[in-house]
């Protein structure tokens, strides 16, 4: 019989699995295997940290007891910044640093202070990063990840929630106004939309 999908907070015997989930979606939503010589590195970026930082949460899709897409969170995205910083990044980018980034842009983003930091942060302190495999998505799991996500957050009092998005992953341009975000930002690269946790928020666009 098969396994029935279910939405749980993530524990530390998820990490391994929601890295390989980082890994297989990191390229605009495709697997990103080879793409930065290090297969580790994207996830020690976009991934791993939220499972040990400061105010954050993560939440994964469950089938037959391994995770299978998911959602991560810093509710203080200012203080994550500084954490990242000062304790993770100094830790794990000796690790990478002598390998090759094929694209030349994840190890210099992840090494400045700044990366999390935006004009967003201050009306949408949360920050977040979703990922489902293809056997996912398209079937509502990423709106209910979205939705447990942001529920924790209103609970916790936080305000809002933000993300930038490439340009080039069309399916996460499409996807995020559909659950609930508006784009309030762009530039030649990326969009950056936000959502608030307030009940019955409508979202705009710019």
């Amino acid at each position: 019989m098969a396994s029935i999908p279910r939405i749980r907070p993530a524990t530390p015997a998820d990490e391994q699995q929601i890295a390989r989930i980082c890994l297989l979606t990191g390229a605009d939503g495709g697997d990103a295997a080879g793409r930065f010589g290090d297969d580790t590195a994207l996830a020690d970026v976009f991934a791993s940290p939220y499972l040990h930082g400061p105010s954050c949460f993560a939440w994964v899709v469950d089938i037959g007891g391994e995770a299978r897409g998911y959602v991560v969170a810093a509710a203080d995205t200012e203080a994550f910044q500084q954490w990242f910083s000062g304790e993770w990044w100094p830790e794990r980018e000796p690790l990478h640093t002598a390998r090759t980034d094929r694209d030349g842009w994840l190890l210099p983003s992840a090494a400045d202070p700044t990366r999390c930091l935006s004009d967003a942060v201050a009306d949408y302190p949360a920050h977040l990063h979703i990922d489902l495999l293809p056997e996912l998505q398209g079937a509502g799991w990423g709106r209910r990840l979205i939705d447990t996500l942001v529920a924790q957050l209103a609970e916790q009092g936080v305000l809002g929630v933000h993300l930038v998005a490439p340009r080039t992953n069309k399916a996460a341009q499409a996807f995020y106004p559909k659950v609930g975000f508006a784009r309030i930002g762009d530039d030649d690269d990326a969009v950056t939309w936000a959502r608030s946790t307030a009940p019955g928020w409508v979202s705009g666009a710019i």
